[in-house]
């Protein structure tokens, strides 16, 4: 089995190890690729890991990437992707490439509070299984705050193994309480 994690390098750090722990082969996307190493670094699993330092925010080298991806290592059954909106068009690239062999898959897609009140626009593709994970925020007595990186990933792998269509971390209501 292998899992593609988009962003991997921040608050999505715990989830790619916790694939590795589920036997997943981890494909971490991001950037820097010495946070990428630390990543893989930091797992019981680093023999699990392959790194893709690159800017997901550029189309062409994104698709070229997916592409030989696909050639060398094959089908990819879980994405875990936290796209920036810089790059508009990854998440559809991403679909686009892992569903040419026809083969099922799912598509967690890891999004702001913002998606709450407006959802993304994800095109529906054949063979991809797509949820939402929204991010919210924690609500305590004296105010609010975001989600901290522990929480997210917590969020985020309960949402994986819920395979629920939508997921939300935290809150997300009351609306005007969020941090500001």
């Amino acid at each position: 089995m292998r899992a593609l994690v988009v962003g991997a390098s921040g608050m999505l750090t715990e989830v790619a190890r916790w694939l590795a722990e589920q036997s997943y082969q981890v494909i971490v996307v991001g950037r820097n690729r010495a946070k990428l190493e630390r990543v893989r670094d930091g797992s019981r699993y680093p023999h699990l890991f392959t790194l893709l330092p690159l800017d997901y925010g550029q189309t062409d080298q994104l698709r070229e990437a997916m592409e030989q991806l696909i050639a060398e290592q094959g089908h990819i059954e879980l994405v875990v992707a936290w796209i920036n909106s810089t790059a508009p068009e990854a998440i559809s690239t991403i679909q686009q490439v892992l569903s040419r062999p026809k083969k099922k898959w799912s598509l967690y897609h890891v999004c702001g509070s913002r998606a709450w009140i407006h959802p993304p626009l994800v095109q529906e593709v054949a063979g991809c299984s797509y949820h939402r994970i929204i991010l919210g925020f924690v609500c305590e007595e004296k105010g609010s705050r975001w989600l901290n990186n522990e929480e997210i990933a917590q969020g985020v792998i309960f949402a994986i193994q819920s395979k629920e269509p939508q997921t939300i971390v935290g809150s997300v209501e009351p609306w005007e309480k969020r941090p500001t």
